[in-house]
């Protein structure tokens, strides 16, 4: 296209818009597609006669050859200090802080790559959540301050058949914070005992999203009980949102963070003892605060936050639901078949503390999102709608049997 052309394009492009035209109807007066029309309209005046076709090759039209240098000279410091975090998102950062301009992840992660420096992400397969009607929009409104937690492994030191486990903790709003601490057992009283250390410091979040672990207070040898770890939570006000089994992606926070410990801190150092992965597990955790501060601008702690020794005078193992600070725990579930497909006995069902509750076949393979209430008695199983409010379906008397009214 002649340039002179273009350009009056582009200017009428603009003038039609503004008369409220559609970007379809205009690419059609003006003989050319959407995404052109899209762009033309974004520019300023002086935008529109700018002419970057036929740029040459390997020089970087709105960045400097020495901009690359640089972003390639601060990768290569961050290698030398044995940093944990190197990514492209990491340099950025670094590089707007000691230079003081502004630049892009993509020109960022194309410069390393250029320069052999990363490797291409694999793609995520996106939609299926949404398929399963995943509640996303009502977790993002649940409580204030969210955390996860998990366990990792056991893993193994090398020529020691005794495994080696950890309590992940990752806060998901407002901050991103993650914490690893060495447990001696995959168990409940470990998971007390390390929460209570890290709530010393960090504050006590709203709601805590866990999976379906005994430890972690669900799957229990009798229907309708709640465990040590749920008891302690409701005591302190912390709600427990429980995902739904088999399904590790419900609580990807964690899982991404579990990696991120895996690649950078175990599969990275050798250890001899465990006494030496203690000493070095504190410079990681230091090293992942610095990291999310950096890409997440955490905001500052809020002032009415609580931590442990703010409880110091309440028993934490009480079962009268009226001294509870909160009566609610929530589960995610998905609706599973029970008898053949297309068979008259077929119907769909969750389990919620080893208890079945049957549910509509149209429902099956999809998520419904449950809110047991212990002051009510009643269980309230709901599915989000497309506009994010929850509809709801069932509504059961759920009678916990540990639990002192």
């Amino acid at each position: 296209m002649n340039k002179n052309l273009l350009f009056l394009k582009r200017k009428k492009a603009k003038e039609l818009h503004e008369k409220g035209w559609s970007n379809r109807k205009i690419a059609r007066l003006l003989l050319t597609n959407k995404g052109s029309i899209s762009k033309w309209i974004k520019l300023n005046e002086s935008e529109t006669l700018i002419d970057n076709r036929g740029w040459k090759k390997g020089f970087p039209r709105k960045y400097t050859l020495e901009q690359k240098k640089e972003i390639i000279q601060i990768r290569k410091e961050l290698e030398k200090e044995n940093s944990y975090f190197i990514g492209s998102e990491v340099v950025k950062k670094n590089y707007e802080n000691q230079i003081g301009l502004k630049v892009s992840k993509s020109f960022v992660n194309r410069t390393l790559k250029e320069a052999c420096m990363v490797k291409s992400p694999q793609k995520k397969r996106k939609g299926l959540s949404k398929y399963m009607k995943y509640p996303q929009r009502t977790l993002t409104k649940l409580g204030k301050s969210m955390m996860s937690i998990d366990f990792i492994g056991p893993k193994y030191l090398h020529g020691s058949n005794e495994g080696v486990s950890f309590l992940s903790c990752k806060y998901i709003r407002p901050q991103k914070q993650g914490i690893v601490k060495r447990v001696t057992g995959q168990t409940t009283e470990q998971t007390i005992k390390i929460l209570k250390e890290i709530w010393k410091d960090n504050p006590i979040p709203d709601v805590i999203k866990a999976d379906n672990d005994s430890a972690f207070g669900t799957n229990l040898s009798h229907d309708k009980c709640i465990g040590k770890l749920a008891l302690f939570f409701l005591n302190l006000g912390v709600t427990p949102l429980y995902i739904a089994p088999r399904s590790p992606w419900n609580n990807g926070e964690n899982e991404g963070f579990n990696s991120v410990f895996s690649k950078k801190f175990w599969n990275k150092l050798q250890f001899t003892d465990e006494k030496e992965i203690d000493v070095k597990i504190k410079d990681f955790n230091i090293a992942y605060e610095k990291y999310s501060n950096l890409i997440s601008n955490n905001p500052e702690t809020n002032s009415n936050a609580k931590y442990i020794d703010d409880y110091t005078n309440i028993n934490l193992e009480n079962k009268h639901v009226n001294k509870f600070k909160t009566h609610i725990i929530y589960f995610l579930r998905i609706v599973r078949r029970k008898n053949e497909k297309g068979s008259n006995k077929e119907y769909g069902f969750i389990e919620i503390l080893n208890q079945e509750i049957k549910m509509p076949k149209k429902l099956i393979n999809l998520f419904v999102f449950c809110t047991l209430d212990l002051k009510s008695k009643r269980l309230i199983i709901s599915s989000e709608l497309d506009d994010g409010s929850l509809k709801e379906i069932k509504s059961i008397k759920f009678n916990i049997k540990n639990i002192i009214y």
